[in-house]
């Protein structure tokens, strides 16, 4: 019995650590100073969200 082997796209395909770490922060940040409610952190969620789609994630 041979093992399950990975897709090509799978190994090239960066981990979600790796990527969009300059949105990631500034997301966070927002977040950490204004809670999600307030809706003053839209934007740049947005913008994390459409960085990581480039990458082939669905955040």
């Amino acid at each position: 019995m041979s093992g399950p082997t990975k897709a090509p796209e799978q190994e090239s395909k960066p981990k979600p650590c790796c990527v969009c770490k300059p949105e990631k922060e500034a997301r966070d940040e927002c977040l950490l100073f204004n809670g999600q409610e307030g809706g003053k952190c839209e934007e740049l969620i947005a913008k994390y969200k459409k960085c990581m789609a480039g990458y082939g994630f669905n955040v």
